[in-house]
């Protein structure tokens, strides 16, 4: 099986290679389905009718309502610089981070709702740089968890993520699973305790189903690669969703050339990268259904050998629906890919997990496992009935329904 993969990727890339290599120049290819790497989302806008602009740094430009701009943010400190009477709604911002101001204009007003800003002001002659400082630099925590949907679980391990203390909580990915999923997700986000960044997974490149595609996880939650600084440790998101053609083309190649390597990098005493597939599947061959790395075209090889030239000592995925640690050689590899927590529905007890980093001043980051204690009533989705009418687990749906029935009483 994964030699048939392999020849007809080879084939793939040979064909895209002749086909697509004008169009697709530096820009790359992505398979399975083959296509153009996906455009990035707008960073600036300009409204239609008041005639203010505003530019961001950290942060994407989602709308634009009667008199606002709406942006969400993609870092812990987005920037922005507006020009002219203005009225900005950012979304993805900690309630506790504090507003800079930067500029000869002045803000009329800054609203907190949750993890939405709403700024009011004037820029004046020149720009205007609202600037949001994280409330904390030095000591903070955050989890790490993929493959949770975009339902009742999502919620929960959102949930989850605040009683375990963390500031800010990475996404490994795969928030789409089901048609209803893209709008579910987007109101379990803007209703979320701490700010949300995530990873692109393979389901929300492309997903069965129909519906969501790239631009959907794009213009909702955020771009495919990214990163940002938060004291001295270096967040750095990888898209690994879908296979690469060739494996160090587009905005994923173009990030890690940007990478310092660790040891030339004084501003930076640790790197946390965050992805959806991991480099390496740690299932024993004969066991698992099939590869879930990214091992097709030697894009395993190929990103390996980036993170270790650069430093890296740790690497987050999902995908894979475990929690399991391991060394992948050189780099100490995490899964964190119970989101759905359905090993508690198969093994009829709780044992799903939440990574958790801790972030301490002089010292590299230090990860632990927490249970992640989802109720059984996070479960009620039309997904999981489905699964649960087979054979194999047909005694558990009652007690769901009833769970679920209780819940909506």
């Amino acid at each position: 099986m994964a030699s048939s993969r392999r020849a007809f990727l080879g084939y793939t890339a040979l064909a895209g290679a002749t086909v697509f290599a004008s169009a697709a120049g530096m820009r790359g290819l992505r398979f399975p389905s083959l296509q153009l790497e996906p455009a990035a989302t707008p960073r600036w806008a300009k409204h239609s009718a008041l005639g203010f602009r505003a530019d961001s740094q950290g942060a994407f430009y989602q709308r634009e309502d009667a008199r606002q701009l709406v942006f969400r943010a993609y870092v812990p400190e987005p920037v922005v610089q507006v020009h002219g009477a203005f009225e900005l709604k950012m979304g993805n911002v900690h309630p506790q981070a504090r507003l800079n101001i930067e500029g000869d204009g002045k803000v009329s007003e800054e609203r907190i709702d949750g993890l939405f800003r709403r700024v009011t002001g004037n820029s004046g002659k020149s720009a205007l740089t609202l600037r949001w400082v994280f409330p904390k630099q030095v000591h903070y925590r955050f989890t790490a968890i993929g493959d949770t949907g975009g339902d009742l679980e999502l919620a929960w391990v959102l949930k989850r993520s605040q009683q375990l203390g963390a500031d800010f909580m990475l996404h490994l990915g795969d928030y789409y699973y089901q048609p209803v999923d893209t709008e579910r997700t987007t109101l379990h986000l803007e209703k979320s305790p701490l700010p949300v960044f995530s990873a692109i997974g393979n389901h929300d490149f492309h997903n069965p189903f129909g519906g969501p595609d790239p631009q959907d996880f794009i213009q909702q939650i955020g771009p495919r690669n990214s990163t940002f600084t938060l004291g001295n440790i270096q967040f750095i998101n990888l898209d690994t969703a879908v296979d690469h053609l060739p494996v160090s083309a587009g905005k994923r190649g173009q990030l890690l050339q940007h990478i310092q390597p660790l040891a030339t990098n004084p501003d930076v005493g640790d790197y946390v990268v965050f992805a959806h597939r991991p480099i390496t599947d740690p299932r024993p061959v004969k066991t698992r259904p099939s590869d879930h790395s990214v091992e097709g075209l030697r894009e395993d090889d190929w990103l390996y050998q980036q993170l270790v030239q650069r430093g890296v000592r740790h690497i987050i995925n999902g995908h894979i629906h475990i929690s399991t640690e391991f060394d992948d050689r050189h780099i100490r590899t995490y899964i964190s890919g119970q989101g759905l927590a359905h090993a508690d529905i198969i093994g009829r007890r709780l044992q799903a997990r939440i990574l958790v980093g801790n972030v301490e001043p002089g010292i590299p980051v230090t990860y632990q496992w927490a249970d992640l204690n989802m109720p059984f009533e996070a479960h009620c989705n039309e997904r999981l009935h489905k699964i649960l009418g087979s054979d194999d687990y047909a005694d558990q749906l009652e007690p769901l329904k009833a769970a679920c029935t209780a819940a909506d009483a």
